[in-house]
């Protein structure tokens, strides 16, 4: 069955407007950007200004004409200060999703959706926090993590933060122009591991995440830092207990996984 946008009444960009998180808003997308193979980018523009932390997520809903809805929670992709009307969100085309599928076959440059937020306040960072940080991201849970690392350059903090991000391949990796330059090696702040098909030439880790990886991840930063860990469940349990046995507080170790139920 087809899924339709609802439509809502549009607002004078002369307006003033308070919106609450749990108010559904029509975004219009005016960038789609590939990521990776059944993974994009898309650029919402909204009638007031976008305002969340890093690693906070919205709500996307699509209404079809017998009134049936599916609604399905996304990751902002890049920090919002509220300074912009945009947000940009990268969805991943699950198997079998409904939601998911009617983007990626339906939505382009022009296209609305009504979508809510932010939601969310464990798994967040702002520059208020001045304890160093490790970001440990496997697959799409780079998504907000990527946000997280936008926000600490933007903000110029200089509190020492690095990413571990594992990725089955190149092809398969989000984000290439941020975390793998043109020039063929990570950039400074971001180590890379290749689970499936490293590139040519490729020097670095090639395996799935493991307490190796984590115990020099934790060397090249100051004491006790605080670790988000976001990805595949195996991934995710495998990082934290890496961290606890490497001496970690569990207080300072947030973690969010990334399902493959339908979306």
């Amino acid at each position: 069955m087809a899924i339709i946008i609802t439509e809502t009444p549009g607002v004078s960009s002369d307006t003033i407007l308070t919106f609450k998180p749990t108010d559904w808003r029509v975004g219009t997308v005016t960038e789609v950007l590939p990521e990776a193979l059944g993974l994009r980018s898309y650029a919402f523009t909204f009638d007031a200004p976008i305002k969340h932390d890093a690693g906070q997520h919205y709500e996307i809903r699509l209404t079809a004409k017998d009134g049936y809805q599916a609604a399905r929670l996304y990751s902002a992709a890049m920090p919002a200060n509220g300074s912009s009307n945009m947000l940009q969100l990268t969805i991943a085309l699950m198997p079998r999703g409904e939601v998911s599928s009617y983007i990626f076959n339906n939505v382009k440059t022009g296209s609305q959706l009504e979508i809510r937020g932010p939601f969310g306040r464990h798994f967040i960072w702002t520059p208020k926090v001045a304890d160093p940080v490790l970001l440990v991201g496997g697959g799409t849970g780079v998504i907000p993590l990527r946000a997280m690392r936008l926000q600490h350059q933007q903000a110029s903090c200089q509190t020492p933060m690095k990413l571990l991000y594992s990725t089955d391949s190149y092809t398969d990796m989000p984000y290439k122009y941020e975390l793998f330059p043109h020039t063929g090696v990570p950039a400074a702040d971001v180590t890379i591991t290749f689970t499936e098909q490293a590139p040519h030439g490729w020097k670095g880790y090639d395996r799935r995440i493991d307490t190796v990886m984590i115990r020099q991840m934790l060397m090249d930063l100051p004491k006790n830092p605080l670790a988000y860990v976001c990805g595949p469940t195996p991934m995710v349990e495998t990082a934290i207990q890496a961290l606890l046995e490497a001496g970690l507080d569990p207080a300072k170790i947030k973690a969010e996984r990334f399902g493959s139920t339908a979306a």
